[in-house]
């Protein structure tokens, strides 16, 4: 095996092994210690209905905790199901209100609890601290009541029954006039109110049966789930348990009207259910109202009509007696693709947020991405629903205060880096054209001036609001919104202009005020200060992004990061440098000072799972590696990839690397037609140079490695298979060592390569072992290893600047460099949690 072999195979397992056996906890112990309390039993121990949802599965470690707890999994669904119960009685702006708030405390859970080794008895004692706390907090948010006075529902601008079938002369006509009534007090009709009636049982009755005259009936009510945001919806309706109404008795009756009642499907909606069925006793009858569901879930919603049926319940069963017809407002479809400003916003909201963080749940997503459209098809097509609750129910400070956390989290997020700040200076531009345009659309449906502007308030607070989620993951536990009926005086417009978010800020970091387009003599002050008083983190944002990529796009800065000895190779956690973000905003006069400066022009960016906050970063982390010419070809123009031509980019850096250079130019749109052939001729037409040796941001050392014994064990396994087994193999040997072997361990775990050649990219052959006192005893399967005095090359790993594979890389160039000669082993010394050693045994 040749070199280039050998470091890909090892590299295989490095990348997998080496922080992962950090986590052994087992430098220089002595005996290790048992856990100090026992472990709940494995999640699949536990029966997977106790929870909330499905415990089987692929599930986050919050949620594998909750399932290892049957006390935690009970509070858990306990607390889903007052949520759910508390949001079916909430006004349309509380409703979002708190699904924003209940989002935001399920994402910090995590935060709160320790959920690192597995599921735990500290995690969900913690937990159920945390659920019994919000249980208490939601029980105890205070209800919202109208003000008097207030004008008609907001639901009965969509909403009026008509008489379609009347089979009772005498109480057909009444009864639509107390429904319509009823509905334009209170929103959807429920029996109870309407005069003289009495409620006895279903969607709106004290109970789901009642006892009539000796026999009992019972209304089939149920949570709807997922696709109906889990509604209190009914089935149907039995006597005695004998069915006397399902989901295809009312649409029988409306498909006898002519021309089938306006209908296409027989079921009464996509879940084959229903939105209501009451029993109520009126003039001496009992009778039972059913309705179908409205809204998004609604016939009307995909284009039909919908229907509500008045029946007799007597001896003989059901009898059909009146036939309305309801929600007449003609249906309204893909109303975003006619707004192309609010679209846009979509659009770049989208990208802003990115997908949610491994933390959230496959169920969880599902929920929100349902709840999702719902709200939004409401808020678009109902508009006065939202509009008069807002003032109804006295939810203005509570939503203006969360749409100003929101704008602040959208600007903190901003704050991290360059790419979050290009994007957030790109959708702060698009607020108000947003809002303007939707103004314009509520104002054709009907409603006035002030109306239509409320209107749009909702729209855009929702829209940011799911976007903004995952810009922050919260520490604190999420506080319940503010009361209803309480002053809030805002901080922004709810559309705000560019530099309004910016207004009255301090900007108290180096990073910061490179990113905000600070004067240079207030950059210059704070370079001075952050020199004196910061150390080795200056200049860096809250997620470790350099100074020198916040100031690309102000070259006047950059030189004065450079003439201040900032590191011009500096990278951020994935491995993207100063000049690939140069690249990235096409930036011709940045990308030749950082070259005059000493930019590594091969430097790559590596995959990092879970890395960076919202889709801006964590596209950035999780996409494929990366150069600076590679980011060039695909969006920057001719001066800036000459420039890197020159300064000697064209190598082979990995298979198929010029033939992906060569296709991003295809895409790019900063060329002309002419000007990417040309470009072409000079990328692909050329064979590119052998890759260099990865350079180092760390010191090479070479040193005397002393003489030791390693109680060992020797290992030849798949690399897949040991990045599963790599800490309990590390926790195995240490406990051999001391307990069977009698030696006291003393020095660093260490992984002794003594064969390099040896090693495939599907077999990996080493030695597994401890530095040990003198005088170990035979234990079966394992060794004492007397490793003699090297000479080796050392360097210490940097997560954020290096790659194992550029590690090792390192050391073959520095071996070449100082004449000395590789030989066939090699240590991987891993001292603590922040520090492991590579160690190349060399020969002068």
């Amino acid at each position: 095996m040749n070199r280039s072999q050998w470091l890909m195979s090892v590299s295989v397992y490095l990348r997998s092994v080496t922080l992962a056996v950090l986590t052994a906890g087992l430098v220089a112990c002595t005996t290790p210690e048992p856990a100090s309390t026992p472990l709940v039993p494995p999640p699949q121990l536990q029966a997977p209905s106790l929870a909330s949802f499905d415990c089987t599965g692929a599930l986050p470690a919050l949620h594998q905790q909750i399932c290892a707890s049957d006390s935690l999994a009970r509070l858990d669904k306990q607390l889903v199901e007052q949520y759910r119960n508390r949001l079916r009685g909430l006004d349309l702006p509380g409703a979002l209100l708190l699904e924003a708030n209940q989002r935001q405390w399920l994402l910090s859970r995590a935060g709160q609890c320790s959920l690192s080794g597995g599921p735990s008895a500290e995690a969900a004692a913690c937990l159920v601290e945390l659920y019994r706390q919000r249980a208490d907090d939601m029980a105890n948010w205070p209800e919202a009541h109208p003000v008097s006075g207030q004008r008609a529902h907001g639901v009965s601008a969509y909403v009026e029954f008509r008489l379609a079938d009347s089979r009772d002369a005498s109480l057909c006509e009444p009864m639509r006039a107390a429904l319509n009534q009823d509905l334009q007090r209170n929103g959807w009709p429920a029996p109870a109110r309407l005069p003289g009636a009495t409620a006895l049982a279903g969607s709106h009755g004290p109970a789901d049966h009642v006892e009539l005259a000796g026999q009992r009936v019972s209304v089939d009510l149920y949570d709807a789930g997922l696709y109906a945001s889990y509604q209190l919806r009914a089935r149907g309706l039995s006597r005695n348990g004998q069915r006397l109404l399902d989901d295809s008795t009312l649409p029988r009756w409306v498909a006898e009207l002519p021309n089938y009642g306006g209908r296409a499907h027989l079921s009464s909606s996509q879940t084959r259910d229903y939105g209501s069925i009451d029993v109520f006793r009126l003039g001496g009858r009992e009778l039972v109202l059913v309705n179908e569901t409205w809204g998004f879930y609604s016939p009307a919603a995909r284009g039909e009509s919908a229907y509500a049926g008045l029946y007799a319940l007597d001896s003989q069963g059901l009898t059909p007696l009146c036939l309305y017809q309801s929600y007449l407002t003609p249906p309204r479809s893909n109303t975003v693709a006619s707004l192309p400003a609010f679209a846009a916003l979509l659009a770049e909201l989208t990208t802003l947020a990115g997908d949610p963080p491994s933390e959230v749940a496959q169920h969880e997503r599902r929920d929100n991405a349902q709840s999702l459209k719902e709200r939004q098809w409401t808020l678009l097509n109902m508009p006065l629903v939202g509009v008069l609750d807002l003032q109804a129910y006295g939810r203005e400070g509570a939503i203006r205060q969360r749409h100003d956390d929101n704008l602040d989290r959208l600007f903190d997020w901003s704050e991290r880096n360059l790419g979050n700040k290009q994007s957030y200076r790109r959708v702060l531009p698009m607020l108000q054209p947003a809002h303007h345009e939707l103004q314009q659309l509520f104002g054709e449906q009907g409603l006035d001036s002030a109306q239509a502007a409320m209107a749009a308030d909702l729209l855009l607070y929702e829209s940011l609001a799911r976007a903004s989620e995952y810009w922050a993951l919260p520490a604190p536990p999420a506080q319940m919104p503010l009361a209803p009926h309480v002053d809030y005086r805002p901080r922004y417009a709810v559309a705000p202009t560019p530099g309004d978010l910016e207004r009255g800020r301090n900007f108290a970091t180096l990073h910061s005020v490179l990113l905000n387009n600070a004067p240079e003599q207030v950059v210059a002050d704070f370079i001075a200060y952050e020199t004196e008083n910061v150390g080795e983190r200056r200049g860096l944002s809250i997620a470790g992004s350099p100074a020198v990529m916040a100031a690309v796009l102000a070259p006047h800065n950059l030189e004065l990061l450079l003439r201040s000895d900032f590191d011009v190779n500096q990278s951020n956690a994935w491995g993207k440098t100063a000049l690939m973000a140069a690249a990235q905003f096409n930036q011709a006069q940045s990308v030749r000072l950082l070259l005059r400066g000493g930019a590594d022009v091969h430097s790559q960016t590596r995959t990092v799972a879970d890395a960076g906050v919202g889709g801006v970063e964590r596209a950035e982390a999780t996409q494929s590696r990366q150069t600076a010419l590679l980011i060039a070809a695909r969006q920057a123009d001719e001066a800036v990839i000459d420039a890197l031509r020159t300064a000697g980019a064209l190598r082979q850096e990995w298979p198929d690397y010029a033939q992906q250079v060569c296709s991003a130019l295809d895409s790019n749109p900063q060329l002309t037609s002419s000007t990417r052939e040309q470009l072409k001729a000079q990328l692909c037409a050329t064979a590119y140079s052998p890759a260099p040796i990865v350079a180092m941001h760390r010191a090479v050392q070479l040193q005397e490695r002393p003489a030791v014994s390693l109680f060992a064990r020797r290992f030849e396994l798949e690399p897949k298979v040991l990045a599963v087994e790599n800490r309990q193999m590390a926790v195995n040997l240490g406990m051999a060592a001391v307990r069977r072997g009698k030696v006291s361990i003393v020095g660093p775990l260490t992984l002794f390569f003594y064969d390099l050649a040896g090693n495939s990219a599907q077999r990996l052959s080493f030695d597994l072992g401890f530095p040990v006192s003198a005088g170990a005893a035979v234990v079966n399967n394992h060794k004492v290893i007397r490793t003699e005095q090297s000479l080796v090359l050392s360097t210490y790993f940097d997560q954020q600047r290096n790659d194992v594979e550029g590690t090792w890389r390192a050391l073959f160039d520095a071996a070449a460099a100082q004449g000395l000669t590789p030989s066939n082993q090699g240590y991987v010394v891993i001292h603590d949690k922040e520090k492991t050693e590579y160690q190349l045994v060399v020969r002068r």
